[in-house]
């Protein structure tokens, strides 16, 4: 039997019946692309989770950024809560808000490379391609490591 869907909604809800029936939610990676952009472009600018390794058992190392007394859940939070604000005013179109919020994130962890990427964005859309070239260098180089 052979079925054929002509509308985009009943083609995705195929595609997720097939993923659900195999099994593979688990294993099922789906990248949005707004029409008009290739899913190559996509997928560049999509950046990879990093682990770095663990600094050998007995290594004692001096913390000598910004936030060097701040406990590393109280970190995480506060740049959870600084992306979140601005991803919220970057889609408000509140640019120059969501700009501070970035810059905030970054301050506090320098390879968040989602930060440096929408900061890159943002400094294009306002017109200051000096930053947002540095900023797009800093999230590339972030995503290559």
């Amino acid at each position: 039997m052979s079925m054929i869907f002509h509308r985009p909604i009943f083609r995705a809800a195929a595609v997720t019946a097939a993923a659900l029936l195999l099994g593979a939610c688990g294993h099922v990676e789906i990248t949005h692309v707004p029409p008009g952009q290739s899913l190559g472009v996509a997928l560049a600018k999509k950046p990879e989770l990093v682990h770095l390794p663990a600094p050998p058992p007995g290594t004692v190392t001096q913390d000598r950024s910004p936030n060097a007394g701040v406990k590393e859940g109280d970190k995480l939070a506060h740049v959870a809560e600084a992306f979140s604000r601005g991803q919220f005013c970057m889609n408000a179109g509140k640019d120059d808000e969501a700009i501070a919020a970035f810059q905030e994130v970054v301050k506090v962890n320098p390879a968040h490379s989602e930060a440096w990427q929408n900061l890159a964005a943002l400094y294009e859309k306002k017109g200051d391609n000096k930053k947002a070239i540095d900023a797009f260098r800093r999230a590339k180089k972030i995503a290559r490591q």
